[in-house]
């Protein structure tokens, strides 16, 4: 067949003017059965990295990577070579992308080991995903890779197609592991134009490879796992604490008191409300109860937050010239005083009532060597370590006068004797 000279040209002009797109090939990993094996990495197995692209790759029939899957799949196998919580992720890839992790050998029968809100990893890295669970050694896991080609219209759709990033890691332990290194919770109270107020703090976290460090609130059998949060309510009132819900076999526990001296004020489980002293310091836990046949506490990736509607403030009072003379200000400190203590050997705690020589408008409690904290009568300190003790107390008057040498009682908690818990 001969092609005329206008065939021909027409041809060449159609090709040069083709999409790059047209004449890429898909992946060599495009199919579940030609998934790319990923090396062992470094000694102890991880971390693994690997660089990728699926730009024209196709979702094959039965495929469930995400519901987000836009159907340019590639697939990936890794086999874990120790036991240990790790994440999956394709943070700072050029596209948003998704992923799955499974387990199984035939695309119609995988098992998917790691999804849903729980399992999302450490970071918050944007558009793209990575998600955290148990390996097991030994045990080999599908990786499928797809762009995210979820969006809210008006905005503009998504590239799915591009070049990413998977990284396969260690889950390293929660920065607020440790009491000492509690996570901060504040936020500013704002107010509503018609005189509404409210308060709301808002963290999320999570205690996979988190502890139980010794001399820590006792959870109970196999609980623990905890992380710390530190909070100051900004006024008195009643705040309501939302935190892990949906079965994730996670608690929340509110204390006053610091460590070792833990006073349980709250324990619950999702969501629960709490009347608190505005300006004192509280700590909040985060840990796992016992999954059933399990040697270790759950662990997962959580919200949590603290609200609250607050009254409105009292309109400001018109301003008024201050008097010619008055009588002169009050510049005289309170004394304070204990009144009574009483001791529960048994269970190791004091309790303590104190006044002070004209009406106060707070006082500060101190036991040992702490900080001095808001406090009010009595104060009552559990658990107690055996051995010797201090207790201080300051009142503060109605002009803001503090008391310059504190009340001090010194007592004794004796060591349980042999035999007794």
């Amino acid at each position: 067949m001969r092609w005329g000279i206008k065939v021909v040209a027409a041809l060449v002009l159609a090709l040069c003017l083709a999409p790059a797109s047209a004449w890429a090939a898909a992946p060599a990993n495009d199919d579940f059965a030609n998934r790319q094996v990923l090396p062992a990495g470094f000694p102890g197995g991880l971390p693994v990295e690997e660089t990728g692209s699926n730009i024209e790759a196709t979702e094959e029939t039965g495929e469930n990577i995400s519901p987000f899957a836009a159907g340019h799949s590639i697939w990936f196998e890794w086999e874990a070579t120790g036991t240990g919580w790790t994440t999956v992720g394709a943070c700072g890839s050029e596209i948003p992308a998704v992923i799955g992790v499974f387990t199984g050998t035939e695309l119609a029968n995988l098992t998917k080991v790691a999804s849903g809100n729980a399992a999302e990893g450490p970071q918050i890295c944007g558009g793209e995903r990575e998600y955290t669970f148990k390996a097991t050694s030994g045990t080999k896991y599908a990786i499928g890779v797809d762009g995210n080609a979820f969006y809210m219209p008006p905005a503009e759709p998504p590239t799915t197609e591009g070049n990413f990033v998977l990284r396969i890691e260690s889950t390293p332990p929660p920065p607020n592991d440790d009491f000492a290194k509690a996570t901060v919770l504040d936020a500013p109270v704002t107010e509503d134009p018609g005189g509404a107020r409210f308060y709301g703090v808002f963290a999320q976290g999570y205690n996979w490879n988190a502890t139980t460090e010794p001399g820590e609130f006792p959870y109970g059998t196999n609980s623990g796992a905890s992380v710390w949060y530190r909070w100051t309510p900004p006024e008195s009132a009643k705040y309501r604490i939302g935190g892990p819900c949906c079965g994730l076999g996670l608690n929340i526990a509110l204390f006053s008191g610091g460590f070792g001296l833990e006073d349980e004020m709250l324990a619950a489980t999702g969501s629960a409300e709490v009347t608190v002293n505005g300006g004192a310091t509280y700590w909040l836990s985060v840990y796992g109860t016992p999954q059933m046949e399990a040697t270790e506490p759950s662990m997962a990736r959580f919200d949590l937050s603290i609200t609250a509607e607050l009254p409105p403030l009292p309109p400001n009072p018109p301003a008024s010239s201050p008097p010619a003379s008055g009588p002169s200000p009050d510049t005289t400190a309170p004394e304070t005083r204990i009144d009574k203590s009483r001791f529960r050997i048994a269970t190791r705690a004091a309790t303590f009532w104190f006044s002070a020589s004209e009406t106060a408008q707070g006082y500060f409690c101190r036991l040992d060597k702490g900080d001095f904290k808001p406090c009010g009568s009595p104060r009552t300190f559990k658990h107690l370590k055996p051995g010797g003790h201090a207790f201080r107390v300051i009142a503060v008057d109605a002009a803001g006068n503090v008391d310059a040498s504190a009340a001090v009682a010194k007592f004794k908690i004796p060591k349980p004797s042999r035999g007794r818990r």
